[in-house]
């Protein structure tokens, strides 16, 4: 049952041709075709409007009265039927925008279904198959078994009566007059959605509800249908798919290993039918493509979540990632920062394609995800891409493209890690040598059939007929796809958290919708980023190849309290709202980083330097921490570990690192005081850890820091 505004519903029935499906302007081209052919000339589009919603026998008899008694009409619908289906099979039904997801949500609301359609059954049925949306309807009424067409209301009392429900308590959706009369004398609750004829006023007047499209309806209906909550881990996604195609803008940790499952919850109803992602890396994409798929491996509880309806296209390929771009509803860009520069060009391009190929159309706007692992990373996205449209087009043409697109920014809490090079090379290896055993059993197997169920000969060459055409367009299959391709290691932090600026995410499972992202921003920079930071460097520092590995050290895991403790001390003085929040983060944090044994200290490490920017996550910690006067030794600690990282690891020259840090910290919002304390307890942290790197200890800090207190003060 739906309580649709003020009216219970208890059923749904729907029109096909027009409703459901864009056939009426293919059904013009067929009968003007197959008229042409039979007749030397094509019916009118006046008579074929006149036609619309009427039943087989009405149309027949107004085609004699346009045409003459001696027409020979069925011939002509025949042929038309012919050439219409030869094009549905050869290039699909075309659905409404927005039906299936409609179809979904009436259906998960409990409702009975059916078509009711002035179409012969062989037409409705070959539609309904061929469009996978025949099994949402419980009874489908065709025009060829009712005795009086459209606009009697025979068709559609016909359905409800077979529902068992009465007309009034059943949505009737319908595009023509003579469909929406038909509705309207069986007293049902008529829905009217624009096709090829306008609305007029008759019709307005006998439609309860009036839509311009299947998407008005579905932005409609949303607001009756219950938002899912956020899916458990183990969850399945939806197994219906809607015609929406989405992109993952870099198939890395963040984009294969999270965003992907994000897109495939989707709104929990339906998942989008293509999901694109560009990578450079030829061996995953190769992968990727050949199994159909790929696992999220959940290491925590043993569980491989498999990704499907994934095409991983080259990153490089500008006529690949420009139709990324261009058929895309939203695209997540999961990037690194240092990576935007360069990337940013081919986003450009993408978006000014998008706006050339939608010229003179209505132009449908893209939703971002911003995904840059950094506080103001939308405003840092925005002004690269119009410095890169700029330099495509006009500055007005720029600000245009801007404007009508949603950039929504985010914020990640998952861990997520991806195989290495030599990992994925060795598990491809292994599943070959299993491939190629499997074949050779299959080739030696000798199976009894039971006799009763065979074929006789004619199906069984159908069958073979079918088999063998699945076989071809199932390339990836076989046994394959029974053999899971890991390419990711996640922890389990299921939300990620968006800025509320795109209608599209109103219903997106996973999402959790925030009005003001900067808060949840800082939170994660400061004790998920900048903490994992500090803490890959002492764990590199001690020679552990893991987080979590490292996690089982003493010394680190005393670290890792005493620096959440110092970061979450600052972060409530700033946002003591957030205090239960707060404290289940940080315990979420340390649980996945306890776990975290697929994911290398090296990864977590990376680019010290750019983490150590004076309004990043480590000295926008020690900031907060000299004014509000807390203790922050650890936080000091911290960041001479990331100082030291860049000099031991990273090779880069003390003087470099020395000017780089006097620089940041000049720039930190501190009195001359304050900034000259600061950068006294670096250096001094820094010389002791170069001096004995492998006898480095964080406690001994305060040491360092006793010596300038008065000066800090």
């Amino acid at each position: 049952m739906l309580k649709f505004h003020d009216d219970v519903i208890l059923g749904a029935i729907f029109d096909m041709d027009g409703t459901m499906f864009d056939t009426e302007r293919l059904r013009f081209q067929t009968l003007k075709q197959a008229s042409q052919e039979l007749i030397g000339q094509s019916f009118s589009n006046e008579y074929l409007m006149a036609c619309l919603g009427l039943s087989a026998k009405t149309a027949q008899a107004l085609a004699q009265e346009t045409y003459g008694a001696d027409i020979p009409y069925a011939e002509i619908r025949k042929r038309a039927d012919e050439l219409e289906l030869e094009s549905v099979r050869s290039c699909g039904v075309p659905i409404k925008k927005g039906l299936v997801q409609v179809l979904e949500r009436l259906r998960k609301s409990g409702l009975r279904m059916a078509v009711a359609t002035s179409s012969r059954r062989a037409i409705a049925e070959e539609y309904l198959i061929n469009a996978n949306v025949y099994k949402f309807f419980d009874v489908v009424v065709c025009g060829d078994e009712v005795e009086k067409g459209k606009p009697h209301p025979e068709i559609f009392l016909t359905a409800a009566e077979k529902l068992n429900l009465n007309p009034e308590h059943c949505l009737m959706f319908e595009d023509s007059e003579n469909g929406v009369t038909s509705a309207f004398e069986a007293k049902g609750i008529t829905v009217l959605l624009k096709d090829i004829k306008p609305a007029n006023a008759n019709m307005r007047a006998k439609a309860n509800y009036y839509y311009q499209c299947m998407y008005d309806c579905l932005a409609d209906l949303d607001g009756f249908t219950a938002k899912q909550d956020l899916p458990q881990l183990q969850e399945p996604f939806p197994q219906t798919l809607n015609q929406l195609t989405v992109g993952i803008h870099g198939f890395g940790a963040i984009g294969g290993g999270y965003l992907a499952q994000i897109l495939s919850h989707w709104d929990g109803y339906t998942r989008p039918k293509r999901i694109l992602a560009s990578t450079r890396n030829a061996l995953f994409c190769e992968a990727v493509n050949a199994f159909g798929g790929y696992c999220i491996r959940y290491g925590q509880i043993s569980y491989d979540e498999s990704i499907q309806n994934m095409t991983v296209i080259d990153a490089d390929d500008e006529a690949q990632m420009s139709d990324m771009y261009v058929e895309s509803s939203l695209i997540a860009v999961c990037l690194p920062e240092n990576a935007l520069v360069h990337e940013v060009k081919m986003i450009a391009k993408g978006l000014y394609e998008r706006h050339t190929h939608q010229a003179g159309q209505a132009k449908e706007p893209l939703t971002f995800l911003i995904i840059l692992n950094k506080v103001n990373a939308k405003q840092l996205f925005l002004d690269y891409l119009r410095q890169a449209l700029n330099e495509l087009t006009s500055v007005a043409i720029t600000e245009q493209i801007l404007q009508q697109h949603y950039f929504c920014d985010t914020v990640v809490n998952r861990m997520v890690s991806k195989l290495s090079q030599k990992n994925l090379y060795r598990q491809l290896k292994i599943k070959y040598n299993i491939f190629k055993q499997f074949q050779e059993e299959v080739e030696t197997e000798n199976t009894d059939l039971d006799e009763s169920l065979q074929l006789d000969s004619t199906q069984e060459h159908q069958a073979a007929v079918y088999i063998e055409d699945l076989r071809r367009n199932f390339q990836p299959s076989h046994i394959l796809q029974s053999m899971d391709l890991i390419l990711f290691h996640a922890e389990l932090d299921m939300p990620i958290y968006v800025e509320n600026q795109s209608p599209l995410l109103s219903k997106m499972r996973q999402m959790v919708l925030v009005d003001d992202i900067s808060e949840i921003q800082l939170i994660k920079n400061r004790m998920w980023n900048g903490t994992h930071a500090m803490m890959a460097w002492y764990a590199s520092l001690l020679g552990h190849e893991t987080i979590g590995i490292a996690m089982g050290d003493v010394q680190l895991q005393q670290f890792s309290q005493q620096l959440l403790a110092q970061v979450k001390q600052g972060l409530l003085l700033q946002l003591p709202h957030w205090e239960a929040d707060l404290n289940r983060l940080a315990q979420s944090f340390i649980d996945s980083c306890k776990f975290a044994f697929k994911d290398p200290c090296s990864r977590v490490a990376r680019d010290p330097l750019r983490k150590l920017e004076s309004g990043e996550r480590v000295l926008s910690s020690i900031r907060q921490q000299i004014l509000s006067g807390q203790a922050y030794d650890q936080l000091i600690a911290g960041a001479v570990l990331g100082y030291g990282y860049a000099i031991l690891h990273d090779q880069i020259a003390i003087d470099d690192v020395m000017s780089t840090m006097q620089n940041e910290v000049e720039k930190m919002l501190l009195s001359i005081p304050q900034q000259q304390a600061l950068l006294m307890q670096l250096k001094r942290g820094l010389a002791d850890l170069l001096q004995h790197p492998d006898q480095f200890d964080p406690k001994r800090i305060s040491i360092h820091l006793s010596d300038t207190s008065a000066v800090c003060a």
